[in-house]
């Protein structure tokens, strides 16, 4: 956990000289294929003490990391990058501290005169023997100890820890993890071979256990879109920590490193130096650590009151171990976890567990259910143990294959676009038709369909739309360079851009942009820079009597969510204020409340979503839908979406909207209106909306 000490604002870190940054593409076949499908241009970052190499990095993140070859501040270090990049330093700090507080947590970057933050100095040379095993390699060395690959006399590979000293505190840490496993027996962990002192150095041997970690075994199913396969290792993995539980003992430090996965699919359990006996009885435990994201809300509430931390209980490793089942089913965290710690500590007491269609993920009704019982705020809420959480979890059965069957002649309109764009057939409105292009693409993983959005791109010809589609077809194709030469052509279209609607539609624009760059482009920062000053130009502007010459304040507020939710820009302190403004005045909008939801997890802004008045055009009226959808999990908005697709194609839903939809509807968890439309009005509302029940 990172706390006061080391102090980030003052503490110079660095990458300790045994730390590696490796492209993916230099890797072996062999990890390669354990790490699976990764984006072009990423690497992956390990030093002695990880068992599998799976730590990635964007390009990006990789040049800033390599800031640290020398002692450096944070600040100072992400000053340099920004600057050799031609970037924003302050907000380059914004976009990086999450991802370099990670890396904190995960000692590959150290405080700088720290034992870590020299090449480790093994106190045993491979050949040499100690207490019965001969060393083979040195795997991680820490302040405290050491951990070898050994090997015995009968030959067994053996994983050998080593206190570094006779200090009584590691002995006791040492004994502490040789008990667990000698009463685990090997169940779901590494069998104990021997424990004891050698030469006043207290030791634990323990079976060396191969495999990969879980994390990276759920990425393969996940992938491959394999979810019965997910289902199954996630569900061994509540089995063993079901079983652990049932023999007295909490593990003390849940997080997916911690868990293996063998070549015959069984989990193992690692690392027991923090496990605690179910008994125990403690109130409070003043050295119970673990990673921030996996905290409970009561661990979470006493940490920010300044508390010492609760003891772990059966209830709150719950929490963790439904936290992780998240991760895995995902890939990512029940909550968006804030660059600040205690904005994270407050959201893991308030927010509850987005939806998986929210995470723009399938959904998956019955599993959802079962996790977000384990994810419950009040332990009494929560499964009676994490065995009961293991079989709700196995009865939890797979989501429907397959997508509520589409109008024929709505599919028959969006084969004949499909068609038409991979031909490069169509003449008028290009900017349209490579949108439809890129989100078929998309929909169908259809990579010939991503090439003709690319072409059709260039045919809309310069713009700050064109430009901006050009970024998220080139994100799509995993093209960082042009990518970034889009960004780059963006900001230099919208610069000049009146006041008015068509600068609110480019801020949006901007925003989906940066909703996938944060971490990927060092471009984005100067993108969200351009659009946090061209939003507060806005809001400042004096009225106009110029037909668009000004924004209305809905749709300014929307812009100011649709920012914050990137995380590139702070969250604007007047935001509350202006949406307690709008909700006075009855403005009536499924996507501003939804977005709003989205950004302060207030469920009165899920309920306005709700009640909204849908739109009348069909298009919006799908899209709105679909909306819907992402906000609660709920299928039933599919449905209706599905509906509105059987009056196509009409005169108010023209061909191309029709395909449109029918793209949107093949994965409407990840449904988006095109980044170039504002769908908030600039008229306001009529003070009669607002009060109509959910439409189903």
């Amino acid at each position: 956990m990172i706390d006061a000490d080391p102090d980030l604002a003052t503490t110079l870190f660095t990458l300790p000289p045994d730390a590696k940054l490796l492209p993916v593409s230099e890797l072996s076949p062999r990890l390669r294929a354990r790490i699976g499908p990764v984006e072009d241009g990423q690497s992956v970052i390990t030093r002695p003490g990880f068992r599998v190499t799976t730590r990635l990095v964007p390009g990006p993140l990789a040049d800033l990391i390599a800031e640290f070859r020398s002692p450096s501040l944070l600040t100072d270090a992400t000053w340099r990058f920004a600057d050799s990049h031609d970037q924003e330093p302050s907000a380059m700090l914004d976009l990086a501290f999450d991802a370099l507080a990670t890396l904190i947590e995960a000692r590959i970057l150290v405080p700088s005169g720290s034992p870590e933050a020299s090449a480790p100095t093994p106190s045993l040379a491979a050949g040499q023997e100690f207490a019965g095993f001969e060393i083979e390699a040195l795997v991680r060395s820490l302040e405290d100890s050491e951990v070898y690959r050994a090997r015995g006399r009968r030959g067994v590979s053996a994983a050998l820890k080593i206190a570094r000293d006779d200090r009584a505190g590691v002995k006791a840490m040492i004994a502490n993890e040789a008990r667990v496993l000698d009463r685990l027996g090997g169940t779901d962990s590494p069998r104990l071979l021997r424990d004891g002192i050698r030469s006043g150095r207290a030791y634990v041997a323990m079976e060396w256990c191969d495999g990969v970690s879980i994390a990276v075994a759920a990425q393969q199913a996940r992938a491959a879109r394999d979810r019965r396969r997910l289902h199954d290792l996630v569900g061994r993995m509540l089995d063993a920590y079901g079983r652990l539980h049932r023999t007295g003992v909490l593990h003390g430090d849940i997080h997916p490193g911690n868990c293996l996965v063998r070549d015959d699919g069984s989990v193992v359990i690692l690392d027991f130096g923090s496990a605690r006996p179910i008994a125990a009885g403690r109130a409070v435990d003043p050295l119970r650590s673990g990673i921030p994201q996996f905290h409970d809300p009561q661990i979470a509430g006493a940490l920010l009151a300044g508390r010492l931390p609760p003891a772990v209980t059966p209830a709150s490793e719950q929490y963790a171990i439904a936290v992780l089942a998240y991760l895995l089913l995902t890939g990512l965290q029940p909550i968006d976890a804030p660059a600040v710690q205690d904005e994270l500590l407050r959201r893991i007491i308030r927010r509850p567990a987005l939806p998986f269609a929210a995470r723009g993920v399938p959904g998956w009704p019955e599993v959802e259910a079962v996790v977000a019982r384990g994810l419950a705020k009040q332990p009494a809420d929560r499964f009676p143990d994490v065995e009961s959480l293991a079989r709700a979890f196995s009865l939890a059965g797979l989501p429907p294959d397959l997508p509520p069957r589409r109008p024929d002649a709505a599919q028959r309109e969006f084969d004949a676009a499909v068609e038409a764009v991979r031909n490069l057939a169509p003449s008028d409105a290009p900017r349209d038709h490579a949108w439809f292009a890129l989100r078929a693409a998309l929909a169908l993983e259809d990579a010939e369909l991503l090439a003709a959005a690319d072409v059709l791109v260039g045919r809309a010809g310069p713009g700050w739309a064109g430009r901006a589609l050009a970024a998220l077809v080139a994100r799509a194709r995993s093209d960082s360079r042009m990518e970034g030469t889009a960004i780059a052509g963006f900001l230099a279209e919208a610069e000049g851009l009146p006041d008015g609607s068509v600068a609110g539609a480019a801020i949006l624009a901007a925003a989906s942009v940066l909703e996938g760059a944060v971490s990927r482009s060092p471009d984005a920062a100067a993108l969200a820079g351009w659009a946090a000053r061209r939003l507060d130009h806005l809001l400042l502007a004096p009225s106009s009597t110029e037909p668009d010459a000004g924004i209305a304040d809905p749709s300014l507020t929307y812009l100011a969510l649709a920012l914050s939710k990137t995380g590139a820009v702070a969250v604007r302190a007047d935001l509350p204020a202006r949406l307690e403004a709008l909700s006075g005045r009855h403005v009536d909008n499924v996507w501003l409340w939804a977005l709003a939801h989205d950004v302060f997890a207030d469920e009165g802004f899920k309920a306005r979503a709700l009640a909204a008045r849908l739109p009348r055009t069909p298009l919006k009226r799908g899209f709105a839908l679909l909306r819907l959808h992402q906000l609660t999990g709920d299928r039933h908005w599919v449905v209706d979406a599905n509906r509105v697709a059987a009056t196509a194609p009409s005169v108010r839903l023209p061909a191309l909207d029709t395909a449109l939809l029918v793209a949107e509807l093949m994965a409407p968890e990840r449904a988006m209106l095109p980044p170039f439309l504002l769908p908030v009005s600039s008229r306001r509302a009529r003070r009669s909306a607002g009060r109509h029940p959910p439409r189903r």
